[in-house]
């Protein structure tokens, strides 16, 4: 006999309690974070945002916490101690690590900036409040595609209960790679997907985007990217949503490379100058 629901101790709505992520999406969600925070500096070096010192330093705090938070999900897998898997740790260490740096820079950057400098649209790189932030952009220039390699080694030695049950049917390869250079920043549009910048890597398809885009896998940010040159509009950075992020995450211990971008220092005055003759 069934003993019927006592009504004084009934839970009053039907809540879904939320899946916590994967150790694999957190990374993934966090490289998304670091594209962000480096997108608004570039922005600011461009003229095309304003400086908002207190935004940058709070971003910086909470990727900070993040990738500290993302250690800690790796360490409670306890993971076998063998290469590669141990490098990511430390890989993952040493991102925190230059991200507290960046921070201070940050902050540096927010005293150092006078009340009366709020409007001028190009910050000196070479000095005061401009070099700080370019220091601090310095230091987080190649987070993104390095805490994806990170989570590509780790998800490889992950076991099945800490991986996401999420699928993409048809998923090809071409599809997966498009995924995987979105998730490390390298993806930039312009005019609905019609004309594709890709920063640092080999190109994307763009019928492959679309078809990203209409599966809910990827989405495009309108203006949140730097432009081309100097004086030009903003582009539109291409990034991974909820969904893709889950679905990459089952994938991206496939063999798929990833390409690490060289560094690009912020372009001095001189050379800002010279670009607009």
């Amino acid at each position: 006999m069934t003993t019927p629901p006592d009504p004084d101790h009934a839970p009053l709505f039907d809540v879904d309690v939320p899946v916590p992520p994967t150790p694999v999406e957190r990374l993934l969600a966090l490289a998304d974070l670091y594209t962000q925070h480096n997108d608004r500096i570039d922005l600011t070096f461009s003229g095309r945002a304003p400086h908002d010192p207190d935004a940058s330093v709070a971003l910086a705090r909470r990727l900070e916490r993040e990738a500290l938070a993302c250690i800690k999900a790796v360490r409670q897998q306890r993971l076998p101690a063998i290469e590669p898997v141990s490098s990511a740790v430390v890989r993952l260490k040493q991102i925190a690590y230059l991200t507290s740096g960046a921070t201070r820079y940050l902050t540096a950057a927010q005293h150092a900036l006078p009340a009366d400098d709020a409007e001028h649209p190009h910050p000196d790189p070479r000095r005061g409040f401009g070099q700080y932030v370019r220091l601090a952009r310095e230091l987080t220039a190649l987070a993104p595609p390095a805490v994806v390699e990170c989570a590509t080694h780790i998800a490889r030695r992950l076991p099945d209960r800490a991986r996401s049950n999420t699928t993409v049917p048809g998923m090809d390869a071409a599809q997966r790679g498009a995924l995987l250079e979105v998730a490390c920043g390298n993806v930039i549009v312009t005019q609905q997907y019609e004309q594709p910048s890709y920063g640092h890597t080999v190109p994307v398809d763009v019928e492959v985007l679309r078809n990203l885009d209409a599966k809910g896998l990827v989405a495009r940010k309108s203006a949140s990217a730097p432009p081309f040159s100097s004086g030009g509009p903003p582009r539109d950075r291409v990034r991974l949503t909820a969904l893709g992020i889950c679905a990459l995450s089952t994938v991206i211990d496939s063999p798929l490379h990833i390409h690490l971008p060289a560094a690009r220092p912020v372009p001095t005055t001189a050379s800002t100058a010279r670009a607009r003759r």
